[in-house]
């Protein structure tokens, strides 16, 4: 045990000496030859257990520095040891400092040390007595706050089931009728009540054609204890960016939450909360497969508070079923659109049929026609050359033959294709294919520019096949610049069908996925068909080809058509190519091989090596 610290005060340096002779084996000794070097010695030494002072020195008595010592260094035990026996020095002595023990000059060693050691045992007993009261006193603040925890713990759980009870009620009201919407509003106030919130809110998430994203409330439940003419309502439409809510936008779409007080926030972040007067909240994204649907959110407009984890647990529950009950809304809708994509699409194949039976029933009486018509031509030509009727019946005969043509063209598209394949300039293919659209692009002012080169290398393929795929692909173009046109007056509606070959590259192989890295390639064919239309943002450009995939309107299209075109594509082994830009087009480009190893003979009879 280390031995205590003992101040022996004395003005005679004798008394200093003798007394530290005699106590240095029981005590650390400590010696000061006036009061005032006594209480500079406290201020390097605190724990001086004992001090012994004597009565009478010069400047202050021992009784005058006893007492101050008790001021500042209450648990020093104070004695006073003096070569006179005046009853007023031991009065002073007591009432001042409040002194253990009164010794005299001189001292008997034994009878001292017997002293000293007593007052040490009473330093100790006192400092063992703090000792214990500081602990008890810690202990009483524990159990304070454990009480308070309990507590605390006991009113999150009861609120929590409050929650859950919502939940559950809720859900089985889902389940039985389907209809969401018409139990969000109480699930919300049972939520807000249980959660001493002022406001709860559900907001969508949109983006718009420029991909801003943006959040539309859609149900609010407020507090009767709120002052709405103090704190407004909030507003009905924000916009992440405008708002400088980017960061919260980053967090949702990963399915975090944010919970937070004003305080903690950012400047701009913290000025928003600011402006509609909230201080605490919660925002917990409702996902609805891997995607933020939208918000739930709830705040306390009054005071900053730390939220229990036991209510935000119930409360993401909450978010969890609103944002099940979405998925299962756009799941039966996904289904019925389907069920109707199905059925035009059986209607378009009934379409198919009746186009081969009219192409036979119509030839008939044409052939009456064009038979009349040259009958006719030959009569004039005999008989009335000069006549007007003459033009009349060869303009007819040629439009018989247009027609007779083009129900022809239709006949053999129509019929199911048997995987025959034929050495093909793909020249003509696209020809036949614009056969569709040459007047129909005519008559809705949409500018057609064919930038097709006969001199490409034939190749075998199917070729009823290839002329689908140039179909749908117009098809679509002409779609995407006939919706622009009603956003934008006297738009210039362009589409580009383009038709070139070129050395294959590297790069071409790679997308082929031919072996050998193509050494037997000779050449690439490109055909390529862009539209200035409303083009595509990146997530619909990643889903364009999915079956069923579409943003069409119900009856505008099956979503099945460039899902059959990509899957064409890769049934012939080429490549296929979609770039788009949101509100300014898109290029379908197609990469064909070619194997061939004879002359190109182009439409004209001339040949190309």
């Amino acid at each position: 045990m280390d031995k205590l610290k003992l101040l022996y005060v004395d003005d005679e340096v004798v008394n200093l000496t003798n007394f530290n002779m005699a106590m240095k084996h029981h005590f650390h000794v400590l010696t000061a030859d006036s009061a005032r070097t006594a209480l500079d010695c406290f201020k390097k030494h605190s724990d001086i257990a004992l001090v012994v002072a004597d009565q009478r020195m010069p400047g202050m008595s021992g009784a005058d520095l006893l007492a101050e010592i008790r001021t500042l260094y209450p648990d020093t035990v104070r004695l006073m040891l003096t070569a006179y026996s005046d009853p007023a020095d031991i009065m002073a002595a007591i009432n001042k400092g409040e002194i253990y023990h009164y010794l005299t000059k001189p001292w008997q060693e034994d009878l001292l040390l017997d002293i000293l050691n007593k007052a040490a045992e009473k330093y100790r007993l006192t400092q063992e007595n703090r000792s214990l009261l500081e602990q008890l006193r810690h202990k009483n603040e524990q159990l304070q706050k454990e009480l308070q925890n309990s507590r605390r713990l006991k009113d999150s759980l009861v609120r929590r089931d409050l929650i859950l009870g919502a939940v559950s009620d809720t859900a089985q009201k889902i389940i039985s009728s389907s209809r969401w919407r018409d139990f969000t509003e109480p699930l919300l106030a049972r939520l807000g009540l249980a959660m001493a919130a002022s406001k709860v809110n559900i907001y969508s998430c949109h983006q718009d054609a420029f991909e801003q994203k943006s959040a539309l409330l859609e149900f609010e439940w407020c507090s009767e204890s709120i002052d709405t003419t103090a704190i407004p309502p909030f507003e009905k439409v924000f916009n992440f960016s405008a708002d400088h809510l980017q960061r919260w936008l980053a967090i949702f779409q990963k399915g975090e939450a944010i919970i937070t007080n004003r305080d903690a926030l950012p400047g701009h972040e913290a000025a928003h909360l600011k402006e509609h007067h909230i201080e605490s909240l919660i925002c917990l994204p409702m996902m609805v497969h891997k995607r933020c649907w939208g918000l739930l959110v709830i705040t306390d407009c009054t005071r900053q508070r730390t939220w229990p984890d036991l209510e935000i647990s119930a409360a993401k529950s909450a978010a969890s079923l609103i944002g099940e009950a979405v998925y299962r809304d756009e799941m039966n809708e996904e289904l019925i659109a389907k069920q109707e994509q199905l059925a035009y699409a059986g209607r378009l194949t009934a379409i198919g049929e009746m186009a081969r039976g009219l192409s036979h029933e119509i030839n008939l009486p044409m052939s009456h026609i064009n038979l009349g018509a040259d009958q006719l031509q030959q009569y004039l030509s005999r008989n009335k050359e000069d006549a007007p009727q003459a033009a009349i019946a060869k303009e007819m005969s040629s439009q018989v033959a247009k027609v007779m043509q083009l129900l022809e063209h239709m006949r053999i598209f129509s019929t199911p294709s048997k995987d025959k394949t034929n050495d093909t300039n793909l020249y003509w293919t696209i020809n036949d294919a614009l056969t569709f659209f040459r007047e129909q692009f005519r008559m809705a002012l949409i500018e057609l520019h064919e930038e097709t080169s006969e001199a490409v290398p034939y190749i075998t393929t199917n070729n009823l096949e290839v002329e689908q795929i140039i179909i749908n692909l117009l098809a679509n173009a002409r779609y995407a610049v006939s919706k622009k046109n009603e956003a934008i007056k006297n738009f210039p509606m362009q589409v580009w069908v383009r038709l070139f070959d070129k050395e294959p590259e590297t790069e071409d192989t790679q997308k082929l996925g031919l072996a050998r890295g193509g050494d037997d390639l000779t050449a690439v064919v490109i055909i390529e068909v862009e539209d200035n239309g409303i083009g595509m943002s990146e997530e619909t450009r990643q889903h364009c080809t999915d079956p069923f995939f579409t943003t069409k309107p119900t009856g505008e299209g099956t979503g099945l058509g460039l899902s059959i075109t990509a899957s064409l594509i890769k049934k012939l082994g080429y490549h296929l190519e979609i770039q788009s830009t949101l509100g300014e087009g898109s290029l379908f480009r197609i990469t064909i091989p070619t194997y061939q190893k004879y002359p190109v003979l182009l439409a004209n009879n001339e040949v190309r090596c």
